[in-house]
C-alpha cells in the first residue's frame, strides 16, 4: 500500500456550512490544506438534509459568513435554495474549489502517533491512503438518523424528517409526525395544509419560540451577555406575550429550564394548532398495524409516520473510543479540540441560539491559528486550554458569551505565535475563565 506523504497541510473533512467557513480560514492564513468531500455537491445537509419548503430560522443577517454578505434581495429567513445558492458564491468568491475534491470519502482517520503530535493518516475509500499535518472533521451532525423503537409493528409507510422531501412522500391523507423539533413543527403545518389535518407525537412538554417578536427576529435578540436569571425572566416575559400559556394549544408545560436543552424556533406550528389543524399528541405506546396507541390510552389511524426524531452525533471515520461520551455527545474544549489529541479538530459541534455565522467566522480564525500554535506545544492544545476551560458535551451555546471567549482565546494563541511566554499568558486569563458562566438567548 502506497501512502502519500502530505503532511505540509491540513485535511478538511466536509464542504458544507462549517467546512467551507474552515476552508477559507486556512486559505486566508496561508495554510496549505486539502478539502475532501464524500458527495457531488458543496452544501452538506443543506444540499442533501432538508425538505423542499425549508426556510432558515435564524435571520439572514445572523447566519450569513461575516466577510460574505446575503444578497440584499434575500428575505429575512432565506429558503433552502437561497442558502445553497449562498453558499456556493462563497466558494466561489473565494476561489475554495481550488483545493476541494469531491468524491473523497473518508473512511478512517487515524493518529500516527498515540496522542496525534506528529500528524494523522487518512484513508478514502477510493483505498488512497495519505498523511496529514492535522485533520479538520466537518462532517456535520445531521446525517445518522435517531429511530425510536416501540412495541409492536407499524405496516403504514415510514420514513425520517431527513428523507423527506415534499408532500407527495406521504402515503395517503393520514399522517403522523413524532417530535417537537424545527422539522417536526414544519412537516406536520405542511402535512395539516395539504391534507387539511394532521398529528403531532411529543414525549414531553418544549420550549417554543416565535421566530420573531415585535417583528424582530429571535436569533438576532442574542448579542449582548447577561447573566442567566436574567435571561430566562426576560425572555419568559417575552413568550408570554406573545404565545401565552403553552397548554391553550394543547401543549404541556416545558418539563426542563429554558435553555437547557434546543428550543424550537416556529410560528407556524401555533396558529396551526389554535385553528385545529395539527393535533397534539403524547407519546407512542406501541403499534398494531397502522393503528397507534398513545400513552394516554387514545387511538388514531394512519398512512404515514414521518420520524422527525433527530440524529445521533457520530465520526464513522475515527475510532469513537478516543471521545469520553456524555448523553451522546462526546466532551470537547470549545465544541472544537478533543482532550489527549493533537492536531485533530471537530468543527462545527455547536447548536447556538442564533445563526452561526459569526461564529463559524471568529472560529474558523481560531481555529486556523490554534492549528498554528500546536507546533508550540509538546501536548495536545485542547489539554492545556482544559486546565482553565473544562471540556464539556453539550453542542448548546449563546453567541455572545462564546463569541467573547473565542476572542479572548485568539489573542492567547496569537501572543503565542508572536513567541510570547504561554504560560504567563494563560495565567493572566484565570480569573476571567473562573468567572460564573452564563449563556445567552
Amino acid at each position: 500500500m502506497t501512502v502519500e506523504d502530505r503532511r505540509d497541510r491540513v485535511c478538511v473533512i466536509g464542504a458544507g456550512y462549517a467546512g467551507n467557513g474552515a476552508a477559507a480560514a486556512l486559505k486566508r492564513s496561508g495554510i496549505a490544506y486539502d478539502q475532501l468531500e464524500a458527495t457531488d455537491r458543496i452544501g452538506g445537509n443543506w444540499s442533501h438534509g432538508v425538505y423542499d419548503s425549508t426556510h432558515l430560522i435564524s435571520s439572514k443577517t445572523s447566519t450569513q459568513y461575516a466577510d460574505h454578505p446575503m444578497p440584499r434581495e434575500y428575505p429575512t429567513f432565506p429558503s433552502a435554495a437561497q442558502m445553497l445558492s449562498y453558499l456556493q458564491s462563497y466558494v466561489d468568491r473565494f476561489g475554495l474549489d481550488e483545493h476541494l475534491e469531491f468524491g473523497a470519502e473518508v473512511i478512517r482517520a487515524t493518529p500516527l502517533d498515540p496522542r496525534g503530535l506528529e500528524g494523522w493518516e487518512v484513508e478514502l475509500a477510493s483505498g488512497q491512503v495519505r498523511r496529514y499535518r492535522a485533520v479538520v472533521i466537518a462532517n456535520g451532525h445531521y446525517w445518522e438518523r435517531n429511530l425510536p423503537t416501540y412495541p409492536g409493528e407499524f405496516t403504514g409507510r415510514q420514513l425520517h424528517s431527513k428523507d423527506y422531501k415534499r408532500p407527495a412522500d406521504f402515503d395517503g391523507e393520514r399522517v403522523l409526525v413524532v417530535g417537537a423539533g424545527n422539522s417536526a413543527s414544519d412537516i406536520a403545518v405542511e402535512a395539516s395544509a395539504t391534507f387539511g389535518s394532521a398529528d403531532i407525537s411529543m414525549r414531553r412538554g418544549y420550549w417554543f419560540i416565535p421566530k420573531t417578536i415585535a417583528g424582530v427576529p429571535s436569533s438576532e435578540l442574542d448579542r449582548v451577555w447577561m447573566p442567566m436569571a436574567l435571561q430566562r425572566i426576560g425572555f419568559k416575559v417575552l413568550l408570554r406575550m406573545s404565545y401565552g400559556d403553552y397548554r391553550r394549544y394543547g401543549l404541556r408545560r416545558p418539563d426542563h429550564a429554558l435553555f437547557t436543552r434546543d428550543v424550537t424556533v416556529n410560528s407556524s406550528l401555533m396558529y396551526a394548532l389554535q385553528h385545529g389543524r395539527v393535533r397534539p399528541r403524547p407519546e407512542i405506546a406501541r403499534f398494531d398495524g397502522t393503528t397507534v396507541t398513545f400513552t394516554d390510552g387514545t387511538t388514531g389511524d394512519y398512512d404515514t409516520v414521518v420520524w422527525a426524531t433527530g440524529f445521533r452525533t457520530r465520526f464513522p471515520m475515527l475510532d469513537e473510543s478516543m471521545f469520553v461520551w456524555e448523553q451522546g455527545d462526546p466532551l470537547l474544549v470549545e465544541h472544537v479540540l478533543v482532550p489527549r489529541f493533537a492536531n485533530i479538530y471537530l468543527w462545527g459541534l455547536v447548536a447556538p441560539r442564533s445563526g452561526a455565522g459569526q461564529i463559524i467566522s471568529q472560529g474558523s480564525a481560531f481555529l486556523a491559528e490554534a492549528i498554528e500554535a500546536q507546533r508550540r506545544f509538546d501536548e495536545p492544545l485542547a489539554d492545556v486550554l482544559a486546565r482553565y476551560r473544562p471540556a464539556q458535551s453539550s453542542m448548546l451555546a449563546g453567541s455572545a458569551e462564546l463569541l467573547g471567549r473565542l476572542k479572548l482565546l485568539r489573542l492567547l494563541l496569537r501572543a503565542t505565535l508572536a513567541g510570547d511566554d504561554v504560560r504567563t499568558r494563560f495565567h493572566a486569563l484565570i480569573p476571567l475563565h473562573h468567572s460564573k458562566e452564563a449563556v445567552l438567548p
